[in-house]
């Protein structure tokens, strides 16, 4: 479910890979991700990570035929901290759906370039759930309160040209451009000082965020009231 490339020049490509599925996330999957971010965070030959989708969309959120509950939010967020929390720069190059969860994945990443298909949505509030990787306190930083309220509080659909003046991604390309756009700024963050990168990364989350586990944490007592007592099961 997850194809790995390289490293090839520093740089590791991790593949998200159920296409007929529109990547959504199952706790495999999620599982197979983290697990591959945390060996690549300790592997002195991966310089940067590369997070990309197979087929039609990045990612179409979490898979709702899949087992919910406390222990998707607990891989969600240990993915967040170890993406956030990497020495090594992580670019997001996505296209067409980036959902929910899949959204909270691209805030966790440094640098984001979005084909013009992408179509963005953080679409819990209609479902009764609360986003837990993050969302509500680093959206607000990127797109300003008032755009992160409207996302948040609306559940609606916005489109990649949206996501680029809100200040969401780095850079719109052309769909056929993407991967290669994403391989040659991956490929100029792996030229940096590795040390220098993973300092200024630490300086700016503790700017953007301050206490990463205190944030997650509140994020994971707000859901597990939403849930009920079926969430300590």
């Amino acid at each position: 479910m997850l194809i790995r490339t390289g490293p090839t020049d520093g740089v590791l490509e991790l593949r998200l890979n159920r296409p007929q599925r529109l990547n959504a996330l199952t706790l495999a999957l999620t599982q197979e991700l983290l697990a591959a971010v945390q060996r690549a965070n300790s592997d002195d030959a991966v310089r940067v990570l590369l997070l990309t989708g197979e087929g039609r969309g990045f990612c179409a959120g979490k898979d709702r035929d899949d087992p919910a509950g406390p222990e998707f939010v607990a891989l969600l967020q240990a993915l967040a901290m170890a993406l956030m929390q990497s020495p090594k720069p992580v670019v997001a190059a996505v296209h067409g759906w980036v959902v929910g969860a899949g959204l909270e994945i691209l805030l966790n990443c440094d640098i984001v370039v979005a084909a013009r298909s992408a179509r963005f949505m953080l679409p819990e509030i209609n479902i009764g759930l609360f986003g837990t990787g993050g969302v509500v306190a680093l959206l607000p930083r990127h797109v300003g309160l008032a755009k992160a309220k409207g996302a948040l509080m609306l559940g609606e659909e916005f489109s990649a040209a949206q996501a680029d003046q809100w200040g969401l991604v780095w850079a719109l390309v052309d769909d056929e451009a993407l991967h290669a756009e994403g391989r040659r700024l991956a490929a100029k963050l792996a030229g940096s000082d590795p040390q220098l990168m993973g300092r200024l990364k630490a300086s700016l989350l503790e700017e953007a965020v301050g206490d990463l586990p205190a944030v997650l944490a509140r994020e994971a007592a707000v859901q597990r009231a939403l849930m009920g007592p079926s969430a300590e099961q």
